[in-house]
């Protein structure tokens, strides 16, 4: 009698199971036919434009790649050596057949030369956006903020199936995990420049050392497992895949390098190197191919830039402080600057309000301003591995505050002034100091410094250079008037044109008004022949 239960109670359960799914595919049905029937309003351009910015998300997520790629080119091996762990569910339950069907034919026609018409492209995203699986990958896969994929959603005509989908718990730790990943890979690029990857998940570790594997994975229905998007997978392996497909505001090598946007030119140009260098290999490339390749440009602006902050010991900030660099405008402010504020405040304020009111600004906004100018100068973040130049930041600093229509009391003024400036100059952090200030760096390393040798721009620089000569070279400076000077022949009438014509020579400095009358800088017109 007891079996008799027991068989029963298992075809009620499977029974229900069926129903369960047929319900399930109805609702997929009637969601799909509701989102076309949105989408179909749309004139052709505008389903054009809808449908590659589906593909291009949809087509990063990782998860989907991977079970793609899994017959010939399984990463499974790899993360499980780099983690040490088991991935021990089959693949269908990450996608299922009928979804991995309609991803490999997104990714077929996406390679494809085929052009489709407005129709079909509806019908392509009413098949995702109404698949549960493929609806959840894509939201996983967006980089920006729920805010900005809720709008898109709406656009998509899909937005109550986004906000079921926001209170789904797993989805919820799957996207929290995603955005942590970004953040640090932000945060890194915007520090250092250019970081490995393998030195972003050490970061990751230490900062991050308590991450909960439980939870990620759903209990049933679809899109139930996952190995991107979970911590229990954490590799340099699946970093490297959701970082580059996932978070476009940083560019991300083929040999792990993660490089600050400022570097885009100089990884384009290496991509176009890699395509002419392996044009013609009939062959599946091999590691010695790639370290090659990688060896022949070596000399890239971002590759320079690692080998040299790479032989510096790296700052490392606490977590708090680094992932306040996830905002690419944030820099630390330090208490040279803090200092040099006041000084500005207290000597200047009233020429800063002047020029506040031509500007219509406020006096704050007009300090922020110039505070703002002279840090930017003084480091080379965010500048694609270009070197600062000490002597250009000093001309520059005081052309500036020459702009403010600021002029010094004397000289002595200007060098309590350029005390400031120096403070401010070794006090900001450099990408080619792996993170630290110059300041930092000579108390890692007592080194004597070579001695700094200050050159002017323009006349008005070498005049006050030229008045505080002596005071200057007692604080350890150099001063050389002529090596920016371009000397030019000049003549003059004494008693008018009929007078006796005088001959004599003239300094003319990079940024002096040019000679020719042009209205130009001298740099920029007849000192650039």
């Amino acid at each position: 009698m007891g079996s008799f239960y027991l068989i029963l109670h298992d075809t009620i359960f499977v029974y229900s199971r069926h129903v369960e799914t047929i319900m399930r595919g109805r609702g997929m049905m009637e969601r799909r036919e509701q989102i076309a029937n949105y989408l179909k309003q749309y004139k052709a351009q505008d389903v054009k434009l809808l449908y590659e910015l589906m593909v291009k998300i949809l087509l990063g997520n990782n998860d989907f790649r991977l079970v793609e790629n899994a017959e010939r080119d399984d990463l499974r091996p790899v993360i499980e050596n780099e983690t040490g762990k088991k991935i021990g569910f089959l693949l269908d339950t990450v996608i299922g057949k009928d979804g991995l069907k309609i991803y490999n034919k997104i990714e077929e026609l996406e390679y494809s030369a085929i052009k489709l018409n407005k129709a079909q492209r509806v019908e392509l995203m009413a098949d995702v956006l109404g698949d549960d699986t493929l609806f959840e990958g894509f939201c996983l896969t967006f980089y920006d903020t729920d805010d900005v994929l809720q709008h898109l959603c709406e656009n998509f005509g899909c937005p109550e199936r986004y906000k079921e989908l926001l209170q789904d718990e797993v989805y919820q730790k799957r996207k929290k995990y995603m955005r942590m990943i970004a953040d640090y890979a932000m945060a890194a690029v915007n520090l250092y420049g250019v970081i490995h990857i393998s030195e972003l998940e050490t970061l990751i570790h230490e900062h991050e050392n308590r991450l909960d594997n439980n939870g990620y994975n759903h209990l049933d229905g679809n899109y139930i497992n996952t190995v991107m998007f979970t911590p229990e997978f954490l590799c340099t392996c699946t970093l490297h895949q959701l970082i580059g497909d996932s978070v476009p505001v940083v560019c991300t090598s083929m040999d792990g390098f993660l490089l600050h946007n400022s570097f885009m030119d100089a990884y384009q140009d290496e991509q176009e190197e890699m395509f002419k260098f392996f044009t013609g290999t009939k062959r599946d490339l091999t590691e010695k191919d790639l370290a090659r390749f990688y060896k022949s440009v070596g000399d890239s602006s971002f590759r320079m830039l690692y080998e040299d902050a790479g032989s510096k010991q790296m700052y490392r900030p606490t977590k708090k402080e680094l992932l306040r660099y996830v905002d690419e405008n944030y820099y630390e402010i330090s208490n040279a600057e803090k200092q040099m504020r006041r000084y500005i405040e207290e000597k200047f304020l009233n020429d800063f309000a002047t020029v506040a009111q031509k500007l219509g600004k406020s006096v704050k906004e007009c300090v922020d301003d110039f505070m703002k100018e002279i840090h930017n100068q003084a480091t080379d973040m965010g500048k694609a591995g270009e070197e600062r130049d000490p002597h250009e930041y000093v001309q520059y600093v005081f052309e500036s505050i020459h702009g403010y229509g600021i002029d010094f009391k004397g000289i002595n003024q200007a060098n309590e002034f350029l005390r400031y400036v120096m403070k401010v100059m070794n006090s900001v952090r450099l990408w080619c100091n792996h993170g630290f200030t110059p300041d930092e760096m000579m108390h890692q390393t007592p080194i004597y410094p070579e001695t700094t040798t200050i050159v002017p721009g323009s006349s008005h620089a070498a005049k006050m250079l030229a008045e505080g000569r002596e005071q200057l070279e007692q604080m350890g400076m150099n001063i050389d008037l002529d090596t920016t000077a371009t000397v030019i022949p000049t003549i003059s009438f004494e008693n008018g044109i009929n007078g006796m014509m005088k001959k004599n020579i003239k300094k003319v400095y990079p940024n002096d008004p040019c000679p020719c009358c042009s209205g130009k800088k001298f740099k920029k017109c007849c000192g650039n022949l």
